[in-house]
C-alpha cells in the first residue's frame, strides 16, 4: 500500500498499512486503492433464543483461512484490505471477535494484544449472553472468548492447519448425531440419544445403534448420561461402549459428589463422550469441571470456548456456578499429571494472573452479578428448568432445517 494513503475516519488498524476493520451505516466507497469485504451475511449465528454469538469453529476457521489467501494475494498487494460491519450489535460483536480471532491464529498475537486495538472503540461492544428464555445474569465478553481460544490453541485442542471442516459441520447438524469435541481425543458432548431413530414429529434421530460406529471410531470408551433414561444403555454396552448416569435436573448445578463422579469415570476412561437432552447445559458444565482441574482453565475463557465448540452450551445458573467452584477444582487438579504436562503452556498465556484477575474482579460493585445468583437463577439452580432442553433442542433443528439442503 503506498504510503500516502490515509486510513478511513473511525477504522481500527489491524496489521499497519494494510489491514483494517470498520462499522458504519454503509460500506465505505470510493477509496482509492481499497478493497473492502463483509461477512455479515455470510457467517451467520443461528440462535436458540436472544443469544447471537460468538460464531462457531467452523466459521471462524473460513474467516481466518480465507482472510489469509486475500492478503496473500498478489491482486490485492497494493490495497488496504478492510472487513466491513454494520452498525448492529450483535454483527459489531461477532465482526471484531473475529477479527481477534484472525490475529490470535494466523498472526500469532495474544488474545490481549489482539484486544488491544478495539479497546477505545465506540460504541462499546455488546457482551455475548446464553440459550435461555429469559433474562441473563452473566455476560461473555469478546475478550473471554479469544483468551478461551488463545488457550485452546496452545493445548493444541485447535490447530488451523490440521482442523477438519467437514468432519465439524457434518456431525454438529442434529441430522447426523449433534456433537461437538470439546476436548479433542478426551471429551465429546452430544445431544441424548433417542429410542427410537424418528420422533413424534417424524424428525431423524439418533439411536444409541447409530452413535456406536461413530464412538468407535473416535475411540471413546464411555458413554455418560445426565438426563432421565429415554434409552437402555444396554444398547451401548453390548457394543463394547461402557456407560454411567450422573443425573441432575435439566437447568440446574451438580452436587459436589456428582462433580467428582464425572471427574473420576473421565480421569479412568480414554475418551467420553458426555449428553443430557440437548447436550449443552448439563454437558458442558460438567466438561467444564474437568477443563478447570487438569488444565486451570478460567471459569470465564472455558465458556467462551465451549461457546465457540458448540454454540449454547452451559446455561443460566451454570455460568456463575463455574465461577464460584473454581478455586475448589483448581486446588483438586494441584497434583494432576495433565497440569504437571502443560504447566509452561499455561505460562506462556499467563493463566495464574487470569485467576488472580478473576479473584480481585468481582469485588467491585459493577460486577456483583459475577458472584450473586439473582432469585430466578437461584431457583433454577436447585429447582431445574423444565422443558429447558426440549426449547433448545427445537431451536437447533428448526434452524438447521431453514439454512437448505443438508451438508
Amino acid at each position: 500500500m503506498q504510503s500516502n494513503q490515509i486510513p478511513i475516519a473511525g477504522s481500527v488498524e489491524i496489521i499497519t498499512n494494510k489491514l483494517y476493520w470498520i462499522s458504519d451505516r454503509q460500506a465505505p466507497r470510493n477509496q482509492p486503492n481499497a478493497f473492502y469485504f463483509c461477512i455479515d451475511q455470510n457467517l451467520v449465528y443461528e440462535p436458540f433464543f436472544a443469544d447471537f454469538g460468538p460464531l462457531n469453529l467452523g466459521h471462524t476457521y473460513r474467516f481466518v483461512t480465507e482472510l489469509e489467501k486475500l492478503l496473500n494475494d498478489k491482486t490485492y498487494q497494493k490495497y488496504a484490505i478492510y472487513h466491513y460491519t454494520s452498525l448492529d450489535s450483535a454483527k459489531r460483536a461477532n465482526a471484531a471477535y473475529l477479527m481477534g480471532a484472525f490475529q490470535i491464529i494466523i498472526l500469532k498475537y495474544s488474545a490481549d494484544d489482539a484486544w488491544k486495538p478495539f479497546l477505545n472503540v465506540k460504541p462499546e461492544f455488546q457482551d455475548f449472553r446464553d440459550a435461555t428464555y429469559g433474562q441473563c445474569n452473566y455476560k461473555c465478553t469478546i475478550l473471554h472468548c479469544l483468551r478461551g481460544l488463545e488457550y485452546a490453541i496452545k493445548l493444541k485442542w485447535f490447530d488451523v492447519r490440521k482442523f477438519n471442516l467437514r468432519d465439524y459441520e457434518f456431525y454438529e447438524r442434529v441430522d447426523n448425531g449433534d456433537l461437538n469435541w470439546i476436548i479433542p481425543n478426551k471429551l465429546i458432548a452430544f445431544s441424548g440419544p433417542s429410542a427410537t431413530q424418528k420422533d413424534a414429529d417424524g424428525n431423524r434421530t439418533f439411536t444409541p445403534e447409530d452413535y456406536v460406529p461413530i464412538f468407535k471410531q473416535f475411540e471413546v470408551t464411555c458413554v455418560v448420561r445426565l438426563n432421565k433414561k429415554q434409552y437402555e444403555e444396554q444398547r451401548f454396552i453390548k457394543n463394547g461402549i461402557k456407560h454411567e448416569d450422573i443425573y441432575f435436573l435439566d437447568g440446574s448445578v451438580p452436587g459436589d459428589d456428582k462433580i467428582l463422579r464425572f471427574l473420576e469415570i473421565a480421569e479412568r476412561e480414554k475418551a467420553v463422550a458426555v449428553h443430557c437432552k440437548a447436550g449443552l447445559g448439563r454437558t458442558g458444565t460438567l466438561i467444564a469441571a474437568y477443563a478447570m482441574k487438569h488444565y486451570k482453565f478460567p471459569a470465564q475463557d472455558f465458556i467462551g470456548w465451549i461457546r465457540i465448540c458448540r454454540p449454547g452450551s452451559i446455561l443460566g445458573p451454570q455460568q456463575i456456578f463455574l465461577l464460584q467452584k473454581q478455586d475448589w477444582l483448581i486446588d483438586l487438579g494441584k497434583d494432576s499429571q495433565i497440569w504437571n504436562q502443560v504447566n509452561q503452556i499455561a505460562q506462556e498465556v499467563k493463566i495464574e494472573q487470569r485467576l488472580q484477575d478473576l479473584q480481585i474482579e468481582p469485588m467491585s460493585e459493577g460486577n456483583l452479578n459475577l458472584i450473586v445468583f439473582q432469585i430466578e437463577d437461584k431457583f433454577k439452580a436447585e429447582n431445574g428448568d423444565q422443558d429447558q432442553a426440549e426449547i433448545l433442542n427445537l431451536a437447533k433443528l428448526m434452524n438447521q432445517n431453514s439454512i437448505g439442503p443438508k451438508r
